[in-house]
C-alpha cells in the first residue's frame, strides 16, 4: 500500500444498480448468476489462500465460497431494491484498494425526483448540508461538478442512540438531462444516501459516492450520443429511474 495518505481517497470504485425485479423471478436469477461470476473473479484468489491455511483440526470444513458470497450479496442487495418506492433505484459498489476489491458491496439509495423549486439551495437541507441531530460534529460539504448539473456532497460522522459511531454520507444533484432516444430534455434531482460502519470505508466512501455521482450523470447524458441508460417518466412523487 502507498506511504502516500491522500492514495487512499483517490481509491477506484465499481459502481452497479441493483435491478428492479423481485427476487425469484426470471431476470432475478440472471443477475444473481452475473454477481456469483462477478465475486468469484474477484474472492476465488484470496479465499484459496485462506482455505489452505484452515486449521485441520477446526472441526469443519472451510465456510466460505465464492458461490457462496454472490449469492449472499445478491440476495441481500435485491431484498433491499424491492423495498425502495419507485422513484428509487439501489446501487452496490465495491471499492478497490492495490487492485484488489476491499469491501463490497456497499450499497446506496438513489432517488430520482422532479425539483420541487427552480432554485436547487433546497437540496442543502434535503442532504443535511447544515448538520442533523446524529452528527457527532459539523458535516464536511463538497461541491461537485458534473457535464449537465452541479451538486454536493455531505460527510458527517455520526454517533447512535447506544454511542456507537458511524458515518453518512447524502448527496445531491441537479442535472439537466439533455433530450435522448425521442425523449425531450427533463431537469430532475437526484437525492444519494448511505450509511458506513467501518472506520477504514469512512476513509473511502465519499470519494466513492462522487464517482457514483459522476456516473449517474454519464448515464443520463452519454457522451456517444446513444441512448441514455437512466431514462426518466413522471410519477407523483418524482421521477423514476
Amino acid at each position: 500500500m502507498s506511504d502516500d495518505p491522500q492514495e487512499l481517497t483517490r481509491q477506484p470504485w465499481h459502481w452497479e444498480w441493483v435491478p428492479a425485479v423481485r427476487p425469484g423471478e426470471p431476470a432475478a436469477e440472471v443477475w444473481t448468476e452475473h454477481m456469483v461470476a462477478l465475486f468469484d473473479e474477484w474472492t476465488s484468489e484470496g479465499l484459496a489462500t485462506v482455505r489452505a491455511v484452515w486449521p485441520a483440526d477446526a472441526g469443519t470444513d472451510f465456510p466460505f465460497t465464492s458461490d457462496m458470497l454472490g449469492r449472499d450479496a445478491a440476495k441481500w442487495l435485491l431484498e433491499r431494491a424491492a423495498r425502495l418506492p419507485e422513484w428509487a433505484r439501489l446501487a452496490w459498489g465495491a471499492v478497490f484498494v492495490d487492485g484488489r476489491p476491499r469491501w463490497a458491496p456497499v450499497p446506496v439509495v438513489v432517488e430520482f425526483c422532479a425539483p420541487v423549486a427552480e432554485d436547487p439551495n433546497y437540496l442543502m437541507e434535503a442532504v443535511g448540508a447544515r448538520g442533523t441531530e446524529d452528527d457527532a460534529r459539523e458535516p464536511v460539504v463538497d461541491y461537485v461538478t458534473t457535464p449537465i448539473g452541479d451538486g454536493l456532497r455531505v460527510f458527517a460522522l455520526c454517533r447512535g442512540a447506544e454511542g456507537a459511531g458511524f458515518a453518512r454520507v447524502h448527496a445531491a444533484l441537479r442535472l439537466d438531462v439533455p433530450p435522448s432516444g425521442g425523449a425531450p430534455s427533463v431537469s430532475t434531482d437526484v437525492l444519494l444516501a448511505t450509511f458506513v460502519f467501518e472506520m477504514g470505508l469512512m476513509a473511502l466512501i465519499g470519494v466513492g459516492v462522487e464517482q457514483l455521482m459522476q456516473q449517474i450523470a454519464d448515464e443520463c447524458a452519454p457522451a456517444d450520443a446513444s441512448s441514455a441508460r437512466l431514462g426518466f417518466v413522471a410519477a407523483t412523487e418524482g421521477a423514476q429511474a
